[in-house]
């Protein structure tokens, strides 16, 4: 029987912030764990967010496989987009495979496993799980238990970084002692062979709090640093309690590995795709009043993004938190009198963005109103707008702004390689490309003045146990490494499909790398097909836009 593997996720962390804390003593079962186990920095995707990132993780393959690029999908044969949820991964996670082999499975609070699957063990669904949604937990039985152990049936309560900085903090740390307290009593009643937990409020404190630690950010605030810094470390000592108490129910032949999806860095701006492909000529609006109405507004500054910021500066910007009705309706209302992609003038466009630094030029054959002919028209465009990108400067610091656009062969692989943005932009550092379809800012830069924290490539990954070396510093590990190093430690052969290898360097002893040569049971391969049900309601999906906007990933 092979040894229990233990895995918390600690989302966003980097050893930029968290290395002088673990040298100094001041993490102590981090420090252990480096000292008795290996460590090292852990790379992201590109692009660098949680649903890409953690479905690499459950998966082991590069995005071009499993189909997940952000919080946002375009439907099929359409310009519309729609918010993604585990239905959209199109490869099976690593517990599925440990599943198919008998192996027990306690998965809780990772990134888009909503709807949960069916499973041997349980699992309670992370991040984009709609708020109110009842189906977030298998077995079903388990909302019991969790009422039971906290008092409520949910762990996800919705955070705003608009709230003050003390009830931010306390309900924090109360969602995060409540979480561990779920860890704990699931662990000890199922005793599963995997345990996996993913805490977001790594990620969540310090898009918050970052501008306290960074003196050279401009929203550092001398009077408030050393009091916020300690917040941080404080809540990053309460994780590390919290990882030893798990770690050490988990028995003593248990491995270990602590990862991050991606790092952290300060962020000042964002960057406007879609309004820089308008002012530049490649998005096209239409010509009829209404859309030139809005155009008008939207010149003089009825953008979201400007709404927001004011709404920030008066402290209204969480209105209607406590009704997601309320705040439907309203965003409904607002949108009438934004752009939108219904003004968009398809015809005339020839490249558009759905967020996150993701371009897809308006191809013919492809998209419904394509333009753009494919071969030597659109390799030409692609290296316009990559020249252009990249030779934009901030007019304020006359820095560049992105730091690389990739085309989209350069970095991933796979059979979803054709449905996939034509273009992936990188921000240089102290630069985010927003999460958004739509029209945010008339301004292609405005400054970021709900959170001040970006996500950087440099994730974290600790391991430990009687199966790891001691003491060794990884140098070349990826996120994409993590799943098939799991199989390898239960001694499960690789699928050949998986783009990441087993972290052979970390293992003690090769043993554990005589794996039979097939499976116990017959492996049917990758599932490439998709039952494409929406497990949203509308309102639901708004509810999660909302959630979205309110962690700063959308206008």
């Amino acid at each position: 029987m092979s040894s229990p593997v233990v895995i918390i996720g600690l989302d966003g962390a980097t050893f930029d912030l968290i290395l002088p804390w673990i040298e100094n003593g001041k993490l102590p079962f981090l420090r252990e764990t480096m000292k008795n186990g290996v460590y090292g920095e852990l790379k992201s995707t590109i692009p660098m967010l949680s649903p890409t990132a953690w479905s690499s993780f459950m998966t082991g393959v590069n995005p071009g496989k499993h189909g997940i690029l952000g919080f946002f999908t375009r439907k099929r044969n359409s310009y519309a987009i729609e918010v993604i949820n585990a239905k959209h991964r199109k490869i099976e996670e690593f517990w599925i495979l440990l599943n198919k082999i008998g192996k027990k499975v306690g998965i809780v609070n990772v990134p888009l496993t909503y709807p949960p699957k069916r499973v041997n063990g349980f699992i309670i669904s992370g991040m984009m799980t709609p708020p109110g949604a009842k189906d977030y937990v298998y077995p079903n039985s388990l909302k019991e238990k969790i009422r039971v152990i906290i008092g409520e049936d949910t762990i996800d309560p919705l955070f705003t970084y608009l709230e003050g900085e003390e009830v931010f903090t306390q309900k924090l740390f109360d969602s995060t002692e409540k979480l561990a307290k779920i860890c704990f009593s699931l662990i000890k009643e199922y005793k599963p062979e995997l345990f996996a937990v993913v805490f977001n409020g790594t990620d969540y404190i310090q898009h918050k709090f970052w501008h306290f630690l960074d003196r050279k950010h401009p929203r550092y605030d001398i009077k408030k640093a050393a009091k916020f810094q300690k917040i941080i470390l404080s809540y990053y000592q309460f994780l590390d309690k919290i990882i030893a108490k798990i770690y050490s129910l988990a028995g003593k032949n248990a491995t270990l590995i602590i990862v991050s999806d991606h790092g952290a860095g300060p962020l000042l701006k964002y960057f406007h795709v879609n309004p820089w492909l308008l002012h530049n000529g490649f998005l096209a609006l239409k010509k009829n009043i209404r859309t030139k109405l809005r155009e008008c507004l939207y010149k003089v500054g009825l953008a979201p993004e400007k709404i927001y910021n004011c709404l920030l500066r008066v402290r209204v910007g969480n209105l209607g938190f406590k009704g997601h009705r309320t705040d439907v309706s309203l965003r409904r209302t607002l949108e009438r009198l934004f752009l939108s992609v219904s003004d968009v003038n398809w015809k005339k466009t020839k490249a558009f963005s759905i967020g996150s630094g993701l371009i897809y030029i308006n191809l013919k054959g492809r998209d419904p109103h394509g333009i753009v002919n494919p071969g030597e028209e659109y390799e030409k465009l692609r290296d316009t707008l990559i020249y252009m990108l990249k030779k934009y400067r901030d007019p304020e610091t006359k820095q560049p702004v992105i730091k690389e656009v990739y085309r989209k062969e350069e970095v991933y692989s796979g059979p979803f390689l054709e449905e996939f943005p034509d273009l992936i932009l990188v921000p240089n550092s102290g630069y985010m490309t927003f999460e958004e379809y739509e029209f945010g800012s008339y301004t292609v830069l405005t400054y970021a003045e709900a959170v001040s924290a970006t996500h950087k490539s440099n994730g974290i990954i600790l391991m430990r146990g009687p199966q790891i070396k001691k003491g060794l510093k990884l140098n070349e590990a990826e996120i994409v490494d993590v799943a098939p190093t799991v199989l390898y430690l239960f001694g499960i052969p690789i699928p050949s499909y998986m783009d990441g290898r087993p972290l052979y360097e970390a293992m003690a002893s090769q043993k554990i790398a005589k794996q039979p040569k097939e499976y116990p049971i017959k492996y049917t391969g990758p599932n490439y097909t998709v039952n494409m049900e929406n497990p949203y309601t509308p309102e639901e999906e708004e509810q999660i836009k909302l959630r979205l906007k309110r962690l700063g990933y959308i206008s």
